[in-house]
């Protein structure tokens, strides 16, 4: 599908969307990314959602000089913002941790304490490397706490020959949780699949990531 075609698609979906369930087939053309998460009223569940406001764009992106992370993620960053036809999402590259939307470690978690706030998406669990996002969600379900903290860690020798594409795949993976894909695609022909083998975000992936991006979500970023 090309870029047009998907585009008027995700319009005609968000337009249905508006007074009626998603009709078939255009159901197909992606999947569910909504965090499904206990209930905070104690009942049933709440599915949340979440994209960038334009207000907030670019998204900064500290990144440690670590496991080619200097490379992988303003590839990953350029990757994801070409999925988008009007500039919805943007990321750029800063300096000051302190004031960074998003954080992108090597390694696990060192040195952070997890909140018991926070929800782990867990990723990429390869033999190379594996990956994981940390998204601190307010009690209420309302909110999400900034910095989001991306983790990409290389888990075998540094000079395995699989090593660097799985580092490549695993940051554009970790980056499409970061801009609001909050669950894994069930398919492995697609970036978002829970351990990725796609090199490329799929043509089900840039649909998902549209789709986002046209639907109002009930999770708002804050801070820092």
């Amino acid at each position: 599908m090309s870029a047009r075609h998907r585009w008027l698609a995700v319009a005609l979906v968000v337009a249905g969307a508006a007074c009626a369930d998603i009709a078939s087939p255009l159901r197909d053309d992606f999947y569910e990314w909504r965090l499904i998460t206990p209930a905070a009223s104690g009942t049933g569940v709440d599915s949340l959602s979440f994209h960038w406001p334009r207000n907030r764009l670019p998204v900064r992106v500290w990144v440690e000089d670590a496991a080619s992370l200097p490379v992988n993620v303003p590839n990953a960053i350029a990757t994801w913002r070409g999925a988008f036809l009007y500039g919805e999402f943007d990321a750029t590259i800063v300096s000051d941790s302190s004031s960074a939307d998003v954080i992108v470690r090597a390694g696990g978690a060192p040195g952070v304490e997890f909140s018991r706030r926070s929800v782990r998406l867990h990723s990429a669990l390869a033999p190379e490397c594996a990956g994981a996002t940390d998204l601190d969600i307010s009690d209420d379900h309302t909110q999400l706490r900034l910095p989001v903290r991306m983790y990409i860690d290389p888990r075998s020798d540094p000079n395995a020959a699989d090593l660097p594409a799985c580092l490549t795949l695993t940051t554009i993976h970790e980056l499409g949780h970061a801009l609001g894909i909050w669950q894994h695609s069930a398919q492995t022909t697609d970036i978002m699949f829970g351990d990725p083998v796609a090199a490329a975000p799929s043509e089900r992936d840039l649909g998902t990531a549209e789709v986002i991006y046209h639907l109002t979500p009930n999770v708002e970023p804050i801070g820092p």
